[in-house]
């Protein structure tokens, strides 16, 4: 059988590593050990290799789609406070209900988010496609933009995971017109394919869609603002891109290849491995 190779010279070791030490805690909590065992442990630390790669799928699907990234955040960007990213969006959206939003961002933040994000109800706007196209005429106006996806966001181009559906649903019976959602950026899933860190997300995670993120770059103008950073995945969501029924890629943001910009829309596989690139997520507060 055909083995996986996790050598010394190995880009996806200590990322195995991790999934592997998380998984066997979490079988742990749970009461058992999800496939996993101590002794596979020891091997692997030992330098042996005791996974098949068919056996290893079945626990941690495309472990070698991800390798290593020092790409970050322009070096003056930061998360917006609740209320500067409601000064923003109260502009665009004068008639939506903000007065629960100060009471959902209390507590505490969950394990790996960077901060509270506020997104109008996208069935407020209209339905999740035209919410979208809001946000994105919205950025279009704030500064320099380009959509290469442009006529090609319908439904039949794009429509979202089934994870990222379920959590809107919890999300919409928040009070208000507005999501509160902890998140983070993409640092998290740098260097991940969005494949491999959608089936690696927490139980309370979940992958963010375009329209979710094209709101946050709108009270966020200084998260993409160069060629030299780390680019968006939206992982809450499938894109065909020639509407043929393959949902085999995903909407990203970036910049133009130009580097006088601008911010762009574009896609990719799911599978692609590119160390530039970070899959945005939420999650359930706690």
């Amino acid at each position: 059988m055909e083995k996986v190779v996790v050598g010394s010279g190995s880009n996806v070791t200590f990322g195995l590593l991790k999934d592997l030490l998380e998984q066997l805690e979490a079988g742990e909590r749970t009461g058992g050990k999800k496939g996993k065992t101590g002794d596979q442990l020891r091997a692997f630390l030992e330098g042996r290799n005791p996974f098949e790669r068919a056996e290893l799928e079945k626990v941690l699907p495309y472990a070698d789609e991800q390798t290593e990234s020092s790409y970050d955040y322009p070096e003056s960007f930061r998360i917006r406070t609740v209320q500067e990213q409601l000064d923003v969006l109260t502009k665009h959206f004068p008639n939506l209900d903000a007065s629960h939003v100060e009471e959902l961002a209390k507590g505490d933040l969950p394990t790996g988010a960077e901060g509270w994000v506020v997104i109008p109800k996208p069935d407020k706007i209209g339905t999740y496609h035209e919410a979208l196209t809001k946000a994105i005429e919205l950025l279009a106006k704030d500064r320099k933009f380009q959509n290469w996806r442009e006529g090609k966001l319908s439904e039949r181009h794009l429509r979202l995971t089934e994870k990222t559906k379920q959590f809107h649903a919890m999300l919409n019976e928040q009070p208000g017109d507005f999501w509160v959602i902890p998140f983070q950026f993409g640092k998290k899933w740098a260097g991940h394919s969005v494949r491999n860190a959608q089936v690696r997300f927490s139980e309370s995670e979940f992958g963010l869609g375009p329209y979710e993120v094209a709101i946050l770059l709108l009270t966020h103008p200084d998260r993409i603002t160069g060629s030299n950073q780390l680019y968006i995945d939206c992982a809450g969501c499938e894109h065909s891109p020639d509407a043929a029924g393959d949902f085999f890629a995903c909407l990203r943001f970036d910049w133009h290849y130009d580097y006088d910009g601008p911010l762009a829309l574009s896609f990719y596989r799911t599978d692609n491995v590119d160390r530039q690139w970070g899959a945005a997520s939420g999650f359930l507060a706690q």
